[in-house]
């Protein structure tokens, strides 16, 4: 790839922090992130002309930045993340891969609020996450990352805690920055967030509609013209935010089933993150 390339990339994992990643690097005058937020790309294993023009073209206000980034969590949610590894380590094999990982329990019940928001999820909790494997396997952290570990080796690979940034955003930075060679810059502790619960709404069917792949020009428009907070006021009015309809002893009943796979992803991933492995034993979700 010629031209604004980026070579920075958060990669996953859904639902697990990458949207305020995202937006806290977009913070930083010598970063510049993509929008909108999740080309996917280099989920395509075969784009054409026009669809590589337009992927570059996200990055051209970003020619004067040191790094210029994107988060699509595709590149580790498909089942073929070694190949999306690949893809991106032949055009920019000197990029920065940041992974995002998050409770298993809470990650896991954000992504089913999500898919009863967008893909008419209708399955109770855990029978969802024993028929379908896509929820397990976006959870295995330590599988998903470690095509990338090979590809980019790991002083180029750096995993971060979901509950680190939500509790500590600005250390959490600060040792990115400087990861990242830059120097550290103040980040707001407010970003605005994208969370499942929140997105569930009365009229689901609505929810999805608007939601739909071709409507995002309409809204980053929305956006640009910074008619965002008008429209999200309007869209509480029209159709308010439901109940999860998830019982805490629903919650309980996962935490027990993923007990395994929890344990198994903190022995994991404690070597690839200094030796600390997150703290997920607190009933965190």
């Amino acid at each position: 790839m010629s031209g604004a390339a980026p070579n920075l990339f958060i990669v996953g994992a859904m639902k697990a922090g990458t949207t305020a990643l995202h937006g806290y690097l977009d913070q930083h005058p010598d970063i510049f992130m993509s929008d909108p937020k999740e080309p996917g790309f280099f989920a395509d294993p075969a784009p054409d002309a026009a669809a590589r023009d337009a992927y570059l073209a996200l990055f051209a206000g970003g020619a004067g930045q040191r790094w210029r980034g994107e988060a699509s969590t595709r590149y580790t949610k498909a089942g073929d993340s070694g190949s999306v590894a690949g893809r991106i380590a032949e055009v920019a094999p000197e990029a920065r891969i940041l992974y995002m990982v998050r409770d298993p329990v809470a990650r896991t019940l954000s992504q089913y609020l999500f898919n009863r928001r967008i893909h008419a999820e209708r399955r109770a909790l855990c029978q969802a996450v024993r028929e379908d494997p896509r929820y397990r396997r976006v959870g295995d952290y330590t599988g998903r990352i470690t095509p990338y570990l090979d590809r980019f080796g790991a002083d180029r690979v750096r995993i971060l805690s979901a509950e680190d940034l939500e509790a500590d955003p600005q250390a959490v930075l600060d040792a990115l920055f400087f990861w990242l060679d830059l120097p550290s810059v103040p980040v707001p502790p407010d970003l605005r967030k994208n969370t499942a619960t929140g997105g569930l709404r009365r009229h689901g069917r609505l929810t999805a509609w608007l939601l739909r792949a071709e409507l995002e020009p309409l809204r980053h428009l929305v956006k640009r013209a910074g008619a965002a907070g008008l429209a999200r006021h309007a869209w509480d009015r029209v159709n308010p935010p439901a109940r999860a309809p998830v019982t805490q002893d629903e919650i309980a009943e996962l935490r027990t089933m993923l007990a395994a796979d929890i344990a198994a992803q903190r022995a994991g991933l404690a070597p690839l993150m200094g030796g600390q492995a997150p703290d997920w034993n607190s009933g965190h979700g």
